[in-house]
């Protein structure tokens, strides 16, 4: 518990029937008419308060004794209240957690094992992406599964491309490429205040896709730091290219306004970023017409950051058959597929990703769902909150030109090393 209370803070940012027996349709191992009683489902994102409420309402016809309480809060307090309440013996009964976070709860015994419903039938793991299903093991025992998925593309605003007379990006466009095409726009509108890009300066909008392309990584298989392999300089080097030529913003300028703020008045062209940080804003603009989802660049390889986050039970909750029985529901088919319309989150649920897509047709909302194929897992450590944000400062120097991208990967490996030392 030391380790556990020592160890969360806010992370560093961006920024779901069933029938009574077993199957692989996310069923519940108990019958419904047998659990009842009320549950509480902490949260953090307002926007898909309508989507959990339709969820709870469908949960709520199979289980009509069980009584699901929404909680969200803001995720400026969401993990120092979990802190506090962990200290207590007093979590929710069901809460979304972050990959940050999830083995840091799981070794400290905050969260209650799947294993029964994964071997009843009532998860369906084969549904779900193999690499997003492993990474919420610890020890062998399995705690979750992915409720959504996040991949990165580039938005592009169309209208700035024909504007600056600069082609379309290809589908096999590389980094060396991306560059030429910031700059190319910038030479040609900069009179304007308009730059080739716009990005946020951290790890999974922006340069952990980017070395992983270099053929890189930022946590080795080992769980040591990889910054120092191959691939890690030139991921760093790219955008401090970028940055360099005044296609972008300074990082001053993005440190005052975040990038989606340049992309969404039509003073950046491009835009990398996070499908579910991004998709809301760019489909509630008046400008919507003129954005598109394209891959993101390559280089040594395709690449990009999957990271998703999962709906996870108490250990200590009073009612664990109820609370599980939620998690199970929200893991089938039904529930995912009412997540993917919502058109807020891609579901990592196998055959939900169509509604996601349809939900704006017109977005290239597939570009999200194939990056799947070619990504990489969330990098983390037990307490990856102990080098995010410092990872962030150290990177965004680099970025800036004010430390070498060789010298800022030293310091990144010393700093995820002996974090990695102490837990």
């Amino acid at each position: 518990m030391n380790k556990l209370v020592a160890g969360i803070a806010i992370t560093s940012g961006m920024v779901l029937g069933v029938a009574a027996c077993s199957g692989s349709d996310g069923s519940a191992t108990a019958d419904p008419g047998e659990v009842s009683g009320e549950i509480t489902y902490a949260h953090w994102d307002p926007n898909l308060e309508p989507t959990l409420d339709a969820i709870i309402e469908a949960f709520q016809e199979e289980y009509p004794d069980v009584t699901v309480t929404p909680i969200v809060r803001p995720f400026a307090q969401y993990w120092t209240t979990l802190q506090t309440e962990a200290s207590s013996d007093t979590l929710p009964d069901v809460f979304w957690m972050d990959m940050a976070y999830f083995e840091l709860y799981a070794a400290n015994d905050q969260l209650a094992p799947i294993d029964d419903l994964v071997e009843s039938g009532a998860i369906d793991l084969s549904k779900y992406p193999d690499h997003l299903t492993e990474f919420f093991q610890v020890d062998g025992a399995q705690y979750a599964v992915p409720k959504d998925v996040d991949t990165n593309a580039v938005w592009i605003n169309k209208a700035l491309f024909e504007q600056a007379g600069v082609p379309l990006p290809s589908p096999d466009w590389t980094y060396d490429d991306f560059r030429a095409t910031s700059k190319a726009i910038h030479d040609a509108l900069g009179d304007q205040g308009i730059y080739g890009t716009a990005f946020y300066p951290a790890g999974q909008t922006t340069y952990w896709s980017s070395v992983f392309a270099y053929g890189g990584s930022v946590v080795t298989d080992d769980g040591q730091s990889g910054w120092e392999e191959p691939g890690g300089a030139e991921g760093l080097q790219i955008w401090a290219d970028i940055v360099a030529d005044g296609s972008s913003p300074t990082m001053q300028q993005l440190s005052e306004t975040l990038a989606d703020q340049w992309f969404l008045s039509g003073k950046a062209a491009m835009f990398p970023s996070v499908g579910g940080a991004s998709i809301a804003l760019v489909a509630s603009s008046p400008n919507a017409a003129d954005f598109v989802a394209v891959p993101l660049p390559q280089a040594e390889r395709k690449a990009t950051v999957s990271h998703a986050l999962a709906n996870v039970v108490s250990a200590q909750s009073d009612n664990l058959a109820a609370a599980q029985a939620f998690q199970a529901f929200f893991a089938g088919e039904e529930a995912q597929r009412i997540q993917a319309e919502s058109g807020i989150i891609l579901s990592a649920y196998e055959g939900t990703s169509d509604a996601f897509v349809q939900s704006h047709p017109d977005l290239g909302l597939q570009t999200f769902v194939d990056a799947i194929d070619y990504s990489f897992p969330y990098p983390t450590t037990r307490n990856s909150e102990a080098w995010f944000s410092e990872e962030a400062v150290i990177a965004g120097q680099a970025l800036a030109g004010e430390i070498t991208a060789e010298e800022a990967t030293r310091q990144l490996s010393d700093l995820i090393d002996r974090a990695v030392a102490s837990e």
